[in-house]
């Protein structure tokens, strides 16, 4: 008990040696509930008690009295639905291990001991074996699953040590994936509304089917992890990843990602787009993946066009994907009339922080010699604050605007905002058209 609660409640205190010690210790217990499982199996599939002694004499022989006691017992018990009990223990005892004994040291970074500060006296290097080590015990466990009674609801805890397993083990072998393909298939069904178990709570259910995704994802993905952070990141297949999903790891898990799945233009398109959603890359990180695409010079603007379906989320999404392109050292003038204009009218150039070049010289080209033209742009008629997507460079100023039905010019024009920094220092040197 002591030795329980120390691993379970307080492993951060334990110096490495004694936690590695007792993670050791605690795992090689897991042998007994196979041993427990077999002999609960062959029980229930009509051999007596002697039978089943005498099969595992050899085994039970290594054991202390307690367990022998303890496993004799199992094998006693009175109906099939407590001998089912006995066949499944492997599951349970690793279900019990993750959400109890197990639970700090397969996440601690989110370990917490009240409201204080958690201080780990053991090295990450040690608590990533004892996770692996753990992850390759609970697969020992997947021959032993079998399907729960029909009125049994699932639960969270009830599918949490696969996701956890899959997350942490090296390799996923085609095995692994057979034993837990059906396990999904069970909990799903039983997640359906149309099933005759006990529904989960609302809250639950969404839980439940979020580590069912999760699950998923890792077997459409399941690359070797190494490091000293052996954890995958479960993005699933190329096919089926969004954009927020890529947007959501660092840089060099999504180079990993995209050198496995190498000469997908839709891949490399969607993770391009992610940069916008993400506050943690460089431009040297954007660069890198644009040259992954097969047609790198023309990419930038199909996107840049389609920007409100490809990206989605709110203006500064839009003010992210503007900064990035404008930040590039080449500017092709189309690509920069593509951007939404609102956002590429505030981006910011030069030491004194004033208009970007490359944006005022697509103004400049566009408005020419026009006085009208120049005169709305002064105005800067721009629906605010939803920005307007890039056609407005060229009908928003060099076309006069169309009034709304129903409301009168003044109240139209009211809607414009100045343009930033005021159209002076846009204008430079054009001359517009004398009277």
């Amino acid at each position: 008990m002591i030795c329980d609660e120390l691993l379970g409640s307080l492993p951060w205190a334990a110096k490495p040696a004694l936690l590695a010690e007792l993670a050791e210790a605690d795992l090689e217990r897991f042998s007994f509930e196979v041993l427990m499982a077999r002999g609960c199996r062959m029980r229930r599939a009509g051999s007596d008690e002697q039978q089943v002694l005498d099969h595992f004499a050899r085994d039970l022989s290594a054991l202390s009295d307690e367990d022998q006691a303890f496993f004799w017992h199992a094998l006693r018990r009175p109906s099939s639905t407590l001998l089912d009990i006995g066949c499944r223990a492997p599951v349970a005892w690793v279900q019990d291990a993750v959400s109890g004994t197990w639970r700090h040291l397969l996440s601690p970074t989110q370990a917490k001991d009240g409201f204080r500060p958690i201080h780990w006296h053991a090295p990450t290097a040690l608590l990533t074996d004892l996770a692996t080590q753990f992850a390759e015990t609970a697969a020992r466990a997947l021959p032993y699953w079998e399907p729960q009674e029909r009125s049994w609801g699932v639960t969270a805890r009830e599918v949490a040590w696969v996701r956890d397993m899959v997350l942490r083990l090296p390799v996923i072998t085609e095995d692994i994936k057979a034993g837990v393909r059906p396990f999904i298939r069970n909990a799903r069904q039983r997640l359906s509304y149309h099933h005759s178990s006990l529904p989960p709570h609302r809250n639950e259910r969404g839980e439940v089917r979020e580590i069912l995704d999760t699950i998923e994802r890792v077997l459409a993905d399941p690359f070797p992890v190494t490091g000293m952070d052996r954890r995958r990141t479960a993005l699933g297949a190329p096919d089926e990843v969004t954009v927020r999903d890529l947007a959501r790891i660092q840089a060099q898990e999504l180079s990993n990602y995209l050198d496995r799945h190498a000469g997908d233009d839709s891949l490399v398109e969607r993770a391009l787009v992610s940069f916008a959603a993400s506050g943690d890359r460089s431009q040297d990180d954007f660069e890198s993946v644009l040259h992954r695409h097969s047609s790198p010079g023309t990419v930038l603007l199909s996107l840049t066009e389609r920007l409100r379906t490809n990206l989605g989320g709110g203006p500064s999404w839009r003010d992210a994907w503007t900064r990035l392109v404008l930040a590039r050292s080449e500017s092709d003038p189309a690509l920069v009339r593509a951007l939404p204009a609102w956002s590429a009218l505030r981006a910011r150039g030069g030491r004194r922080a004033t208009a970007h070049p490359a944006v005022v010289t697509a103004v400049r080209e566009v408005l020419g010699t026009d006085q009208d033209a120049w005169d709305r742009f002064a105005a800067c008629p721009l629906p605010t604050p939803a920005p307007v997507p890039g056609c407005v460079w060229v009908t928003c100023w060099t076309q006069p605007p169309q009034e709304p039905r129903g409301r009168s010019r003044q109240a139209a024009g009211s809607r414009g905002s100045p343009v930033p920094g005021g159209a002076a220092q846009w204008r430079g040197d054009v001359t517009p058209p004398c009277g």
